[in-house]
């Protein structure tokens, strides 16, 4: 199975900026055989989108504005996690999520942000208090926004349910005060799994997101990681019958 991470510059937003980058990206991975694609944290709407506008306003998600996103899916037969905002239906809380989208353009799950600061660029954000591991082709698999990442608990769980790799979407730059640290090999080590993130680029607004690292890890250890401007999909090859990771390094191919 080939997976592919899209390293880009999405933290900025708006949507209708955001969107056609994604489907670049989209298009990029399915030429380079790609089976599951993961984006960063709110890939959708952009990190600070909130911070812009006198009026949030967050849909019931996946939204009329996915179509050309979930037809790439469909056309492709690809496996979709997708970070975005997203509102309740019945509740109508909103949520940091993940939104995984199969191959038939369904919604196989969603995982809901379950540590959040709840100020500034989150403010708007209703922590989720689920934390279940999503069915998808292949294996099952335990997801992780950002700061769910920081503490091995919420892995552990995941494991514990079944999750056989833990995907981590993220907007999380190493910093002094706040940075990731060693997080997610000690959630690797802590969980015996293999931890996936797909973090962004970019150089905008309170945070400089341009040496956020995505990440491949094993056995409590950093494989191969990516930095840098250059925004990028990343591909790596998994061996899903022996539950290992092929590649020994990302193959990197820019996106303009």
């Amino acid at each position: 199975m080939k997976v592919a991470l899209l390293h880009l510059d999405l933290s900025g937003g708006p949507q209708d900026a955001n969107l056609p980058m994604l489907q670049q990206a989209l298009g990029l991975a399915a030429g380079e055989g790609a089976n599951w694609v993961v984006t960063p944290e709110m890939a959708l709407q952009g990190y600070f989108f909130a911070e812009k506008t006198a009026q949030v306003k967050i849909p019931v998600q996946p939204d009329a504005s996915l179509g050309p996103v979930i037809q790439l899916v469909i056309r492709h037969r690809l496996t979709l996690f997708l970070g975005c905002a997203e509102r309740d239906a019945e509740t109508g809380k909103c949520y940091n999520s993940c939104l995984v989208i199969g191959s038939d353009g369904s919604v196989l799950g969603r995982h809901r942000k379950t540590r959040s600061h709840k100020k500034g660029a989150e403010a708007w954000v209703t922590e989720g208090d689920k934390l279940e591991p999503i069915s998808c082709p292949g294996m099952k698999v335990g997801i992780m926004v950002c700061a769910d990442s920081w503490f091995v608990d919420k892995a552990r769980v995941l494991r514990d349910k079944g999750a056989e790799v833990l995907v981590v979407l993220a907007a999380w730059p190493p910093t002094e005060e706040c940075g990731p640290g060693d997080c997610w090999e000690r959630c690797s080590m802590a969980t015996g799994l293999p931890v996936w993130v797909c973090n962004q680029t970019g150089n905008r607004e309170a945070i400089d997101f341009s040496q956020a690292q995505s990440v491949v890890v094993a056995d409590g250890k950093a494989l191969f990681s990516y930095s840098g401007l250059q925004p990028a999909v990343l591909l790596f090859d998994w061996d899903c019958e022996r539950k290992r990771v092929l590649s020994d390094r990302f193959k990197v191919v820019a996106v303009d």
